[in-house]
């Protein structure tokens, strides 16, 4: 018997600012430390993350973790695609991007947006602090409020990259 993997739903990208968030971060712009992160170079590894409020898409911008000067953080995004390269070699976690960010993020808010913030890795929830959940290799991340979407358990990461 072939397995049929689940139907994929195209879940529509939110209107409005607070669906498009911009990557800017004061601290991180001028190059800044932000908690323990600095400007850091070196081999990264890849994780994607996928953000849902109220049933709909938030964008995941580029140019988290890259400040004017061109140097970047041990967290960054080059694409809309929710792709964060991570710094080989140390224990980044969900609450240091969010931090490198300069977002709100914990158990009850998703940027703008409050209510119950559920955390999904390869598709199973996870409980407790969302904050604390450490970036790894290939990770799949979902994080939704205001409603349920089926995360998704895996994501085809490019080849080549990091």
């Amino acid at each position: 018997m072939i397995a049929v993997p689940p139907p994929v739903h195209p879940w529509p990208i939110g209107a409005g600012p607070r669906y498009h968030p911009t990557a800017a971060n004061q601290a991180v712009l001028d190059g800044s430390s932000v908690g323990r992160m600095r400007c850091a170079n070196g081999r990264r590894f890849a994780v994607h993350i996928e953000l849902f409020a109220a049933r709909q898409v938030m964008i995941v911008p580029p140019g988290i973790g890259v400040a004017r000067s061109g140097c970047t953080y041990p967290l960054r995004t080059n694409a809309p695609t929710g792709v964060v390269e991570v710094l080989a070699g140390s224990r980044y976690t969900l609450g240091d991007l969010f931090r490198v960010w300069g977002r709100r993020f914990d158990a009850t808010h998703l940027l703008s947006f409050r209510g119950r913030v559920s955390l999904f890795v390869g598709g199973k929830r996870r409980t407790g602090d969302p904050r604390q959940l450490v970036l790894t290799k290939h990770a799949q991340i979902v994080i939704e409020v205001g409603g349920y979407v089926a995360p998704h358990p895996s994501y085809l990461f490019p080849r080549g990259g990091p």
